[in-house]
């Protein structure tokens, strides 16, 4: 989320701009894994980077949402006790608020069932935090980089940074494919961006994946809550927290596990931890309705903190390291704040002519047209013009075929099953792909002019099918 703020933010200047990734997706990393939460502001330590830039962060978003076709739901948080030590954390938290300057509010156990009927009978407090919200991730990060590559911006994906080299005219970047000169370097690389920081000779920081694990429930259940619920804080963490997703699912999580290096994998054990974690505020059989599971890592920095700021020792390279909760909030304010560090740098070296905004720069993003959203008149236009509109290939959510070509086709545009997902949501439903994903594999294929067995779940070693059995296989 963070690269993809800092590249729309560059493709504002008269800049040659490449965003390079690693995967062969753009947010394919803590983008797609993580509880899509926009946070209040009242929980970082007052006077920290996490602080000033949740609070900017979330102000950013208000406008750049509305800018960039991404959803976004205003509706509050509560962060819960259940005893008297919990309680005065909370009282903690009301302090921080202030200090802030965010909006929280004290509500006693019958003031929050007002608002959440269902809540523990444990739970005798909480702190309301109206300006909280839910967002999508997954839009926001393909919005992001879809509106600079409108603004002239490039995209590279599958490669990965493996050396840097000071020359006369900035950097040469090593990557996996090629060898690349520039003037500037702006690393935001989540859980690997240290490793970026020692190629720049900065070994004084470091990060520590921290694993997070989740379950989705089913829609069905979507109304049991109103608000983000958050357990009273502990060391490792927010705790288990129960939301709802923007489009009306339960999800619950995540736990937390400090981990020697990156891994993905869920477990019996922690994804019991976040059942039982998630009952502490819920009483309810949630288990009845899981859907699907998975896990994102956190990149916590050594500091404490996040770190933005040009390098030490490796003058044109750039920081964006250690950002972990509340980082997506953050990320627009990250983003602005490291493009000013940026730009001072250009005005003490007497180069004003590339920290003017291009006049031609356009803010906008617009996601292709969702069935689901559109009106009765809307859709019979829609499907007049492309029929393809009028086939359902997603029963789950009612997607059609039309919006998973558009899917495909858009800048940046999917190249694999769950790109498609992220992009127009088919595979999220009740059945998680169980019908769909034959008709979505052969679409895909077809507009990518590519075999069926070439297709893959997410990259290389993802493949879906071993061979077209309507190909020859060699075999006698």
């Amino acid at each position: 989320m963070v690269g993809a703020a800092i590249f729309r933010e560059l493709c504002r200047f008269p800049l040659r701009v490449l965003l390079l990734d690693q995967l062969h997706d753009v947010g394919g990393g803590a983008s797609r894994a993580n509880t899509a939460i926009l946070h209040g502001g009242f929980d970082p330590l007052p006077g920290t980077l996490m602080s000033s830039l949740n609070v900017e962060g979330l102000r950013l978003w208000s406008s750049w949402s509305r800018q960039l076709d991404v959803e976004v739901e205003w509706c509050g948080s509560l962060v819960l006790a259940t005893d008297d030590e919990e309680l005065a954390a909370i009282g903690d938290l009301c302090l921080r608020g202030r200090k802030a300057r965010v909006p929280t509010v004290f509500l006693l156990r019958d003031a929050l069932l007002n608002r959440e009927p269902n809540l523990a009978a444990e739970v005798k407090g909480g702190l309301f935090a109206p300006v909280s919200g839910l967002i999508n991730p997954f839009q926001a990060v393909i919005a992001l980089v879809g509106n600079g590559l409108a603004n002239g911006g490039e995209l590279a994906l599958g490669e990965r940074v493996l050396g840097l080299r000071k020359i006369p005219e900035g950097i040469e970047v090593q990557t996996s494919k090629r060898t690349l000169p520039t003037r500037f370097l702006f690393n935001a690389a989540g859980v690997e961006a240290d490793h970026l920081m020692h190629l720049a000779g900065e070994d004084w920081f470091s990060i520590t994946p921290r694993r997070g694990q989740y379950h989705v429930l089913d829609k069905s259940i979507g109304h049991l809550v109103r608000h983000v619920l958050f357990p009273a804080p502990r060391k490792l963490g927010k705790g288990i927290v129960v939301t709802r997703t923007i489009h009306g699912n339960l999800m619950i999580g995540p736990n937390a596990e400090d981990l020697d290096e990156s891994d993905l994998l869920t477990t019996r054990e922690g994804l019991q931890a976040v059942l039982a974690g998630a009952k502490k505020l819920i009483p309810f059989p949630f288990e009845r309705y899981l859907v699907a599971q998975f896990s994102g890592l956190r990149a916590v920095s050594s500091t404490g903190d996040f770190h933005l700021g040009p390098a030490h020792a490796f003058p044109g390279v750039f920081h964006a390291a250690g950002i972990k909760s509340p980082g997506l909030t953050a990320a627009p304010a990250i983003a602005r704040r490291l493009v000013e560090m940026w730009q001072e740098r250009m005005d003490l070296a007497g180069h004003k002519e590339v920290i003017a905004q291009k006049m031609d720069w356009d803010p906008t993003f617009r996601f292709p047209p969702k069935l689901s959203e559109c009106s009765l008149g809307d859709r019979d236009r829609l499907i007049r013009e492309n029929p393809s509109y009028g086939r359902i290939v997603c029963r789950c959510e009612g997607i059609s075929e039309g919006e998973v070509r558009e899917a495909i086709r858009m800048q940046p545009g999917a190249t694999d099953l769950d790109g498609i997902k992220r992009r127009c949501r088919p595979t999220t439903g009740r059945c998680q792909g169980g019908f769909c994903t034959p008709r979505l594999v052969e679409i895909l294929a077809q507009e990518r002019g590519a075999p069926l067995s070439s297709i893959t779940k997410f990259g290389e070693a993802s493949r879906l099918t071993w061979r077209d059995n309507r190909e020859p296989s060699g075999c006698e």
